[in-house]
């Protein structure tokens, strides 16, 4: 099936992943678009976050559970079942951290590798600028298979993101889709083990509805549906 979609990875948890994809998945439904989303991983509170967005259930594609063909299965079947138009998976951790820390199973690249989904790669980018471009080749030189076709720069100003986008276009060969500023707009508080439940936090969905304009203003929201539009068709062997 063509199904434009892309998996939203970063370089280690704490980066912004969910924050970022619960904005761009606001932003995409406040384009009338129909939204199916998905989480690397066994994880069940991020999804609880999309859920608030896109107003159906999100779900968890793992392929440590899951073989190839029943993973494509899955996230097929479940766009088929919500007639969606676009699909977003956000990832785990850090793009290649799977099983045990020292394996790529079950991590957000076997993923996209098994669906054939584009990655965007979050780069925590405080405290940091042309080293951002170091950070970015080490995830694109690792495996020659990689599916990175864009970087969003997370935690940096515009000066920083209008400066150093030409040089990463021209010397990396992979599309900036933007950046996201330090903002006050939207907070997930975190606990142990992870983020609260989105029944805890306080003006919910006025806080991802204020962070979605923010992104639309500061990511190229166009080069993302074009990147996602890119992705090859998803196919699988009925079982």
């Amino acid at each position: 099936m063509d199904i434009p979609r892309i998996l939203l990875a970063a370089g280690a948890s704490g980066s912004g992943k969910t924050l970022i994809t619960c904005g761009l998945l606001q932003a995409l439904v406040n384009r009338k678009m129909k939204v199916a989303s998905f989480k690397c991983g066994p994880d069940y509170i991020d999804p609880m976050f999309h859920s608030r967005v896109i107003g159906t259930k999100s779900r968890n594609l793992d392929t440590f559970f899951t073989a190839a063909n029943r993973t494509r299965s899955l996230m097929g079947q479940a766009c088929m079942n919500t007639a969606a138009d676009f699909a977003l998976i956000e990832g785990v951790m850090g793009y290649y951290d799977g099983l045990g820390g020292v394996s790529l199973q079950g991590s957000s690249y076997e993923l996209s590798v098994q669906t054939k989904t584009p990655v965007l790669l979050v780069v925590n980018g405080r405290g940091m600028s042309l080293s951002m471009m170091a950070l970015i080749r080490g995830f694109m030189d690792m495996y020659s298979d990689q599916m990175i076709r864009g970087v969003i720069m997370n935690r940096v100003s515009k000066a920083v993101c209008d400066r150093l986008t030409p040089l990463i276009e021209k010397q990396l060969g992979i599309a900036v889709i933007g950046y996201v500023p330090e903002t006050e707009v939207i907070h997930f508080p975190s606990r142990h083990l992870g983020l609260m439940m989105p029944e805890e936090i306080a003006s919910l969905r006025e806080q991802i509805q204020k962070f979605a304009s923010l992104l639309a203003e500061t990511l190229d929201i166009q080069k993302v549906k074009m990147i996602a539009n890119g992705a090859e068709p998803l196919e699988w062997d009925e079982e």
